[in-house]
């Protein structure tokens, strides 16, 4: 192979590569709420994905609002989840939440996945997958070894080995590896590609209190790159983020009014009594 003729071969390997991981347009983003293919550039983009670590190319379709709602009531934003990462905390969820999530996460994956489609994918997996039966024998291992020792563990060796199991059983109702479906997920929702989040709780409040006043959306009040998908869970949130607030407030309050009380320090409330009768 003559230098030249490698040359032009790395250069059109390098264009086509470049190609498929563009999955925004040239042009700059667009202010507002858009749907999400106006804001990468096009309906179908051919991108990375990760499959246990290992990336593929894939061609994906981007959903729109309609279908991305049809696929679960699961809201894009999760601040509270992410203040406890942020803070070191762990990020706990209930049984219910788990299956919630991946079953929307499972709905998307077939949404999203054009070349392939999920359903070859999924017969793909059903003919040679190690890891699910790598994943059937630890469960199979670790059911045996919990039912031999079960009598003789304390209370918080059996949480733990339950925890196990239900995470093992979790992973095999799903063909996907959690990478995957955590990519596809992040990808539909146009997480890299707009400002959902960078909005913090503050922004949120902020918000949702200068609608309340003047009668508009927080949306009104809250501007950036964002899908219209992000229009309606931005508005729910924000509201959710108020009406805490105020029941904060009226906790403050009333622990306030109590300590005033305390120790013969007259309330708010007897001194106004003690003004209106004189």
């Amino acid at each position: 192979m003559t230098k030249r003729f490698r040359r032009r071969l790395e250069s059109i390997i390098d264009e086509i590569l470049s190609s498929r991981i563009k999955t925004t347009a040239t042009q700059a983003l667009p202010v507002g709420y858009n749907p999400i293919e106006h804001i990468r550039g096009s309906l179908f983009h051919w991108v990375a994905v990760p499959f246990n670590g290992q990336d593929v190319f894939c061609q994906l379709r981007c959903p729109n609002q309609t279908q991305l709602e049809q696929c679960g009531d699961v809201s894009n934003i999760v601040i509270d989840k992410e203040e406890s990462l942020k803070k070191g905390e762990p990020v706990t969820y209930s049984d219910e939440e788990k299956i919630q999530i991946k079953n929307y996460q499972e709905e998307l994956c077939k949404l999203c996945f054009n070349i392939p489609t999920y359903d070859h994918i999924a017969s793909l997996v059903g003919q040679n997958d190690f890891v699910i039966s790598d994943k059937k024998a630890e469960l199979e291992r670790i059911n045996k070894q919990y039912e031999d020792n079960k009598r003789d563990m304390t209370e918080q060796d059996k949480e733990e080995f339950i925890t196990r199991i239900k995470i093992i059983e979790l992973q095999l109702g799903y063909i996907l590896p959690s990478d995957t479906m955590a990519f596809i997920t992040s990808w539909a929702m146009g997480n890299d590609v707009t400002d959902i989040k960078k909005i913090t709780k503050d922004n949120f409040l902020k918000a949702a209190s200068l609608a309340s006043i003047h009668g508009k959306a927080p949306t009104d009040y809250i501007s950036g790159v964002f899908t219209d998908f992000n229009k309606a869970e931005i508005d729910s949130y924000a509201f959710l983020v108020l009406n805490e607030f105020k029941e904060q407030e009226k906790t403050v309050k009333s622990t306030q009014y109590k300590w005033l009380s305390f120790g013969g320090k007259k309330s708010p409330d007897s001194i106004r009594q003690k003004n209106e009768g004189a």
